[in-house]
C-alpha cells in the first residue's frame, strides 16, 4: 500500500521532488492548485535551506574552524528559521506586486505551493565543503537556479505576462537576498552571522 501523508502519496511527492531536480518545471502546474500539496512544499523550503546551511558548516569543520557547535546553532538552526521567514516575506511581496503593483490574478496559497518546490536548487549548496573554491561556485549557482526557478514558478501561477512576473520574482528575490546579506558578518568580524551558507560572506 502506498503511504500517505495529509491525504496525498507520498510517492507521488517524492516522483515530484525528482521530476524538478530533473528541470521538469510542469511540477509547478500540477501543485499549483492542489491544497495537498501546500506542506509538503513547505517541507521542500525547509529540507532545501537546512541542506543549503550544512553546506556550509561541514565546510567550517573540514577547516577546523572553532566553535562549532556554535557555528550550527547560528547558522544551520537560526541561520534556517531567518532565511525561510525573510521567504515567506519574499512571497508575500511577489504577490503585492503581481496584484497590486501589475494588477494580474495571483493567489497566495498558489503562489506558496509553488514558490516553496522552487526552492529545490538551494539543495546544490550542501556541496559548499568541496575544496578549491568549487563549493562557493555551486552555491552562487544555487542561488542562480534557484533564481530561475522561482520565475518559473511565478509564471504558472499567474496571468501577468512574462516580464511582469518576472519582475515580481526578482523583487521578491532581491528582498530575500537583501535582508539575509544583513545578518552576514563584515569582511573585518570574527562573530559568526545567523545567516546560512554564503550569505555568511556577506561584506559591508
Amino acid at each position: 500500500m502506498m503511504s500517505q501523508a495529509g491525504g496525498m502519496d507520498v510517492n507521488s511527492l517524492m516522483q515530484k521532488v525528482r521530476r524538478l531536480a530533473m528541470l521538469d518545471t510542469t511540477v509547478f502546474d500540477e501543485v499549483r492548485t492542489d491544497a495537498n500539496y501546500t506542506i509538503p512544499a513547505a517541507a521542500v523550503a525547509v529540507v532545501s535551506t537546512l541542506l543549503f546551511a550544512l553546506g556550509t558548516w561541514l565546510w567550517w569543520i573540514f577547516e577546523d574552524g572553532p566553535d562549532s557547535g556554535e557555528f550550527f546553532i547560528k547558522s544551520v538552526i537560526i541561520g534556517t528559521i531567518i532565511s525561510l521567514i525573510v521567504f515567506a516575506v519574499a512571497v508575500g511581496v511577489t504577490y503585492v506586486m503581481l496584484t497590486q503593483v501589475f494588477r494580474a490574478r495571483a493567489d497566495m496559497n498558489e503562489l506558496l505551493r509553488v514558490m516553496g518546490f522552487a526552492t529545490l536548487p538551494l539543495v546544490l549548496g550542501f556541496l559548499f565543503f568541496l575544496p578549491g573554491g568549487i563549493g562557493f561556485g555551486l552555491s552562487l549557482l544555487a542561488l542562480a537556479v534557484t533564481f530561475g526557478s522561482l520565475v518559473l514558478a511565478v509564471q504558472s501561477a499567474t496571468d501577468a505576462p512574462a516580464g511582469r512576473a518576472l519582475a515580481a520574482a526578482a523583487v521578491g528575490f532581491l528582498v530575500w537576498i537583501a535582508v539575509l546579506s544583513l545578518f552576514g558578518a563584515s569582511a573585518d568580524s570574527s562573530e559568526i552571522g545567523y545567516v546560512p551558507n554564503i550569505f555568511l560572506f556577506a561584506i559591508d
